[in-house]
């Protein structure tokens, strides 16, 4: 299952220095439980339990706490972007 920033978590701040400070990786999913708010440019998305969802590139995420997804997305492009918002969390937990 996939995990997603927790609504109210600085989400973008996860996301800077990503192309457009944000996701550059699509993804399709299922939410199992609870809610994602998908945050675009030009729109907001909402999918709550029992939707399919696709997730464009360009795009930021949040989820109620405990929910459950499936999600599949390009392995490479999905490692990049794991790779820097980890990077953006442990800066965020160290305060800087």
């Amino acid at each position: 299952m996939g995990q997603l920033p927790h609504a109210g978590t600085a989400s973008w701040s996860l996301a800077a220095g990503l192309p457009g400070d944000s996701c550059p990786c699509p993804h399709f999913g299922y939410v199992l439980d609870g809610k994602i708010t998908v945050t675009y440019a030009d729109r907001e998305e909402v999918f709550e339990a029992g939707d399919a969802f696709y997730m464009p590139p360009g795009h930021v995420p949040a989820a109620v706490a405990g929910t459950g997804l499936v999600q599949f997305s390009p392995a490479a492009q999905l490692a990049e972007v794991i790779t820097a918002m980890t990077a953006n969390a442990q800066r965020l937990m160290a305060g800087a």
